[in-house]
């Protein structure tokens, strides 16, 4: 009988670890990025910006994003959010993904995706750089 008992306690410590480790996983975005022709982009810089920023970033394009990645050769750039860092305060983040060609209050283009993230989970995003017919 005690053999069991300790058997159970072994079982059960092992099972609050797992979970306890499933909290602590980072989240990750996965951007895609695609030009006018459905193409992958290379060496794009993806901008990503979280809720207070991608508001002051909505009137003056030039606001520093809260993170930067570029593309890899196959069109993906990748942000990986650290659970203590992004979700200490809350389970979900509603962070924007943005393309930029030049800047400031003329002569810019911007291409833009917003997503919810979520602690511990994976989400894919596209961006597809079209032209604005002139």
């Amino acid at each position: 009988m005690k053999k069991i008992v300790i058997l159970l306690s072994v079982m059960l410590f092992m099972v609050a670890c797992e979970k306890g480790n499933e909290e602590m996983k980072e989240a990750k975005v996965v951007v895609a990025v695609y030009d006018e022709n459905g193409k992958i982009a290379t060496g794009v810089p993806v901008k990503m910006y979280n809720e207070k920023d991608y508001k002051i970033f909505e009137k003056d394009n030039l606001t520093l994003p809260t993170a930067i990645a570029q593309t890899n050769e196959s069109g993906i750039a990748t942000f990986v959010l650290p659970r203590e860092e992004w979700f200490a305060t809350q389970s979900q983040r509603f962070l924007t993904f943005v393309v930029q060609e030049g800047g400031g209050p003329d002569n810019y283009q911007i291409w833009s995706s917003g997503k919810t993230v979520e602690a511990g989970k994976v989400v894919k995003v596209e961006i597809r750089l079209t032209q604005f017919p002139n």
